[in-house]
């Protein structure tokens, strides 16, 4: 049997929340929250497999009282419940713990199917709750894509002679200036741009049209 503790400051769903799992042979609801300090109130007696978690609770909120479930009681997982349509939320209940995250407006089906995924030690991620994340990394990956760094004049020369294959003394000899001063501009060159490499680099620049 799969003991299901509810976490949600509306009473009427709740409810709803309640009847929904009485069908279920294999889930039974072990109790309800009205707030994060209740919920670890709850859990000092009770055991509980799967917490259907609201984000936005009073006292103590959804965010906050997933990690400390994560901390204190590491076998008990927990499933984002909310009517928060944003990828950040996701990702911070991701972040402290949690193992599934559902929109409020779910269907019984896919809240069942949720909770067993959770239980059995998997995570589960809603279609709506998907989407806002692939169209979070996309808008992410644009914005990184779109992003120009701003280059001092040396660098941008350094850089253009990297794209050409010249080697740092060869950039340090062509430039007049010490084979330090020049790693010294490579290592900026690629803190600037986000990478790891000089290849990377290269590649960057050349998708941004500064070569």
């Amino acid at each position: 049997m799969i003991h299901v503790l509810l976490a949600d400051d509306h009473k009427v769903l709740l409810e709803g929340l309640e009847n929904l799992l009485e069908d279920a042979k294999d889930i039974s609801c072990a109790g309800v929250a009205m707030n994060g300090k209740e919920v670890m109130t709850f859990l000092k007696t009770n055991q509980v497999d799967v917490i259907l978690m609201d984000i936005n609770m009073p006292v103590m909120d959804g965010i906050e009282t997933t990690k400390q479930v994560r901390e204190l009681y590491p076998d008990t997982r927990v499933i984002a419940l909310t009517m928060l349509e944003q990828a950040s939320f996701i990702q911070l209940m991701l972040k402290n713990g949690a193992s599934g995250f559902l929109l409020k407006n779910s269907g019984k089906k896919e809240v069942l199917t949720a909770i067993r995924a959770v239980a059995a030690g998997g995570q589960y991620l809603g279609p709506e709750a998907t989407q806002l994340l692939m169209e979070n990394l996309k808008g992410q990956a644009a914005a990184r894509k779109a992003f120009i760094p701003r280059l001092t004049r040396r660098e941008s020369e350094v850089l253009k002679l990297m794209a050409k294959g010249h080697s740092t003394q060869s950039i340090a000899d062509t430039l007049f200036i010490s084979f330090n001063t020049v790693e010294s501009h490579r290592k900026n060159l690629r803190s600037k741009f986000g990478v790891h490499n000089g290849a990377e680099l290269i590649r960057i620049a050349s998708e941004r049209g500064l070569l």
